[in-house]
């Protein structure tokens, strides 16, 4: 457990990100605090020994340097040590997990990462299987091993970003795993949080859905109504039916925050500069007092992504949005 636990600050690393804006990689920056084993197993190797003094110095330094072949023969490396701590019913580390799938990224095989992470899921729900029907069994969840949270997190920002560059089938497998990971956990909230930072506003619809169903969840606890409908906005410019997906959230929203929905008068500041009639002693921004719900007080509604006026209108009716402010 020590040594699992040992592992968890390499994540970071193991992770390879941020290593081209670095202007020098020290083969013993990798080295620091680690928790020292006992006399009983001192002359074994450790995961957190082989990951500090072998795997992760020469994998940074391998990308750090751009050198394929070298990251190439890094990655044969750290799988085949994976493979061998399993055959030996050893439960690879998450950051040991984590240098496995970013040198796959790196070098770019993804059918290999692609299978890679499939039978990760698999052998996940296997394993839950059997631990359901209380059969013997020699793995454990990912909610059992030290850092699982800080993993699904990590694999969240390998799947978003823009240095990695994974495929859309090989980010959508990381947000998957990383998603069951924190679900399996019992941290559905920070799931629905990466989901939602990841764009993924309907997979988070579709998880809030779930969970308010089964424990009645609601924002109180969780991402609130302005975040799923700023993420909302940001994806509708790439989607044409736009006012199905706005309608599908109003309906997601009337369910998991109603209030947000509530009508609410507030001060506003508005802009005077079109106005024909303004004095030269007036000011440009003007204050108000304007009626409308709470969601619409947090966060602007985007008229710009519908060029029917009618479907607009409709739209900001419906999320509680004043007709005008002038």
């Amino acid at each position: 457990k020590w040594d699992h636990e040992s592992t968890i600050s390499l994540l970071p690393k193991s992770s390879l990100v941020g290593l081209d804006k670095t202007t020098d990689v020290n083969l013993t920056s990798t080295i620091g605090e680690v928790m020292i084993p006992n006399s009983s197993c001192a002359e074994a190797l450790t995961q957190t020994e082989m990951l500090q003094m072998i795997l992760l110095p020469h994998a940074m330094t391998a990308v750090k340097d751009r050198n394929s072949e070298k990251i190439r023969f890094v990655s044969s490396l750290s799988i085949h040590y994976l493979i061998e701590l399993e055959r030996l019913f050893q439960i690879p580390c998450v950051a040991l997990e984590m240098l496995v799938i970013t040198l796959l990224l790196k070098v770019g095989e993804e059918d290999e990462l692609a299978s890679f992470l499939s039978a990760r899921e698999t052998q996940r729900t296997i394993t839950k299987r059997r631990k359901q029907l209380d059969l013997p069994t020699r793995n454990r969840l990912y909610s059992e091993n030290p850092g699982a949270a800080a993993f699904a997190g990590t694999l969240f920002l390998i799947a978003t970003n823009s240095e990695t560059e994974p495929s859309s089938s090989i980010k959508k497998q990381l947000i998957s795993l990383a998603t069951m990971i924190l679900m399996e956990g019992g941290s559905t909230s920070v799931a629905v949080k990466y989901l939602l930072t990841a764009d993924q506003v309907n997979d988070a619809i579709t998880l809030c859905s779930k969970r308010s169903k089964a424990n009645k969840e609601t924002a109180e606890v969780g991402s609130q109504a302005k975040d799923f409908f700023r993420v909302a906005a940001k994806t509708a410019e790439d989607q044409t039916d736009r006012c199905k997906s706005f309608y599908h959230l109003h309906c997601f929203l009337k369910q998991y925050d109603p209030a947000c929905f509530a009508r609410d008068k507030r001060k506003m500041k508005v802009s005077r500069m079109d106005d024909k009639n303004k004095s030269a002693f007036r000011k440009d921004i003007s204050t108000v007092v304007v009626e409308q719900s709470a969601l619409a007080h947090e966060i602007r509604f985007p008229d710009e992504l519908f060029s029917s006026p009618h479907h607009c209108r409709r739209l900001r009716s419906m999320f509680g949005y004043a007709d005008s402010v002038k």
